[in-house]
C-alpha cells in the first residue's frame, strides 16, 4: 500500500513539473506589444554617404532606363539557396548580415544582373572575409561583381566602359 501511495505521489510530482513548464513556455512566448522607451531617442541618418551618394548619382545617369538602381541591399534579399536543409540554414547564417553596396536591377525580368561594390581605402575587421562570401554567393548566382574605389572620382565615358553598356544600350 506504501509503495502504491509512493508511485501515486511521483507521478503527481511529475505532472505538476510538467504543467509548471508548460505554463512558463506559454507565458514567455506571450509578446508585448513594441513601445519605445520614453528615455530613447530615435532620428534619421543618411543612407549614403558623401561618396556612395556621387557614385550612386553617376550610375543613375550611365544606365539610364537599362536597369534600376538599389542602394545599400542585403544579399539574401536577390538570391535563393537551394540545399538541403542544414546547408541551407548554414549558407544563409553566412549571408544574413551581408549588404552590396549597389545593385544593377532589370526592369523587365526584376533580377540583379550585376553588383557595384566599393573598395574602401582602410576596411575594417572583418570586412575582408565578408567580401569574400559575398564574391562566393554573387559568383555561385551568376551575378557579375563590379569593384570600384571608394575615394576615386569616375567620368560617364569610363563609368560606361566598365560596367561594359554600349552609348545605344544605355
Amino acid at each position: 500500500m506504501k509503495i502504491i501511495l509512493l508511485g501515486v505521489v511521483i507521478v503527481l510530482l511529475v505532472l505538476g513539473i510538467r504543467v509548471l513548464r508548460r505554463n512558463r513556455r506559454r507565458r514567455k512566448k506571450q509578446v508585448l506589444p513594441f513601445k519605445i522607451p520614453h528615455d530613447a531617442g530615435i532620428s534619421t541618418i543618411p543612407l549614403l554617404g558623401k561618396e556612395e551618394s556621387a557614385l550612386y548619382n553617376l550610375l543613375q545617369l550611365v544606365v539610364q532606363e537599362r536597369y534600376l538602381v538599389f542602394a545599400q541591399v542585403p544579399l539574401w534579399s536577390f538570391v535563393t539557396v537551394d540545399a538541403g536543409a542544414r546547408a541551407r540554414s548554414q549558407i544563409l547564417r553566412h549571408i544574413a548580415l551581408k549588404r552590396v553596396d549597389f545593385v544593377l536591377v532589370h526592369p523587365g525580368t526584376c533580377l540583379v544582373e550585376c553588383v557595384v561594390q566599393l573598395e574602401r581605402e582602410s576596411p575594417q575587421a572583418g570586412e575582408a572575409e565578408g567580401q569574400r562570401i559575398i564574391e562566393s554567393v554573387l559568383n555561385a548566382a551568376g551575378i557579375k561583381l563590379m569593384k570600384l574605389q571608394s575615394k576615386k572620382s569616375y567620368s560617364l565615358p569610363d563609368l560606361t566602359a566598365r560596367l561594359e553598356l554600349s552609348v545605344e544600350e544605355s
